[in-house]
């Protein structure tokens, strides 16, 4: 089997993917840039464009398969899908400065990728992200996302997933349309809403700013999306990032992510899809950083009341 692999751990049954590949990635301090137009990765930019991860995590070159060797041992190879989006050809510009053209394009590549992956009855789970910033591992500056395509459905997500399928087999209803409800009635931890999506600082939240924006009509994946639910969409995003960068007054680093329906999976119409953004700024000065009651103990503890947070956004977001 190859160096690269997929363990399995048998007392939480999580997954860890090991790719010694990813030490090779590019430093973000080097000269020469691999997804600037005229590059060998990319000859000609005329549109956010997809290309393969040089340093994957994941590939599909061999056969999905498993090994298990004892009680405590078992592993698969690699198997999945890694793949970059290249936002647009200007090297400095950000997320945040493309326009609601430009968004909609790079959402485009993601609702193809997901349709692509998605024939591949070996994947489970797609995911389209993009890392923004030291602070959250992104090694090149030129403006880009990445799409992984898993064998497996990730932790948190089956967490969600799992939780979805019971909550409406017990009361027949979705359990994040009750949920929007529920918050629309409380009111203040929504920083955004008009007559498609809404974005909410959840009641849950982990981190200090961490932001879900869920569509209002029930549906798991980015193809089921309306035109104008895309465009509302391409419309907040930035703006939230925004709100966030004037909060901390820098730009501060983020993930942002589009969690989707479990592929291949029973039950998976069960899902909402929501956009998640997440920043590990707690203030302007730190990082939330993770001590032993969360990486051990896996209780995170957070500073500041979801409350107080979207009240800085909302009072903030342009």
């Amino acid at each position: 089997m190859a160096e690269s692999e997929i363990r399995r751990n048998p007392f939480t049954n999580e997954l860890i993917i090991y790719s010694p590949a990813r030490q090779k990635r590019p430093d973000r301090k080097e000269e020469y840039c691999p997804l600037c137009s005229g590059s060998k990765e990319v000859p000609v930019f005329k549109k956010p464009l997809r290309i393969t991860n040089k340093y994957p995590s994941l590939d599909n070159r061999e056969d999905f398969k498993k090994v298990k060797t004892g009680t405590f041992f078992e592993k698969s190879n690699p198997y999945g899908f890694c793949e970059l989006v290249v936002y647009t050809k200007k090297h400095d510009a950000m997320f945040i400065d493309l326009n609601e053209e430009e968004i909609l394009a790079i959402f485009i590549e993601w609702r193809d990728a997901t349709m692509d992956f998605a024939k591949d009855s070996n994947i489970k789970y797609i995911l389209p992200f993009e890392n923004y910033g030291e602070d959250v591992g992104a090694t090149l500056i030129h403006p880009h996302g990445q799409i992984y395509g898993f064998p497996f459905i990730p932790p948190i997500v089956e967490k969600e997933f799992n939780a979805a399928v019971q909550y409406q087999k017990e009361r027949k209803q979705c359990m994040v349309c009750d949920y929007i409800v529920a918050e629309k009635e409380e009111k203040e931890r929504i920083i955004y809403e008009d007559d498609h999506i809404i974005g909410i600082v959840p009641y849950f939240a982990k981190y200090a700013y961490d932001v879900y924006i869920y569509p209002k009509r029930h549906y798991g994946l980015l193809h089921h999306s309306t035109q104008r639910e895309m465009e509302s969409f391409s419309t907040l995003l930035p703006k939230v990032i925004q709100s966030v960068n004037s909060i901390f007054n820098k730009k501060a680093s983020y993930s942002l992510s589009l969690n989707q329906s479990p592929l291949n999976t029973p039950g998976s119409a069960a899902f909402h899809m929501y956009f998640k953004i997440h920043t590990p700024q707690r203030n302007k000065e730190s990082l939330k950083l993770l001590g032993a009651v969360e990486t051990s103990g896996g209780t995170f503890i957070n500073g500041t009341l979801p409350e107080q947070a979207a009240k800085s956004l909302r009072n903030n977001l342009e």
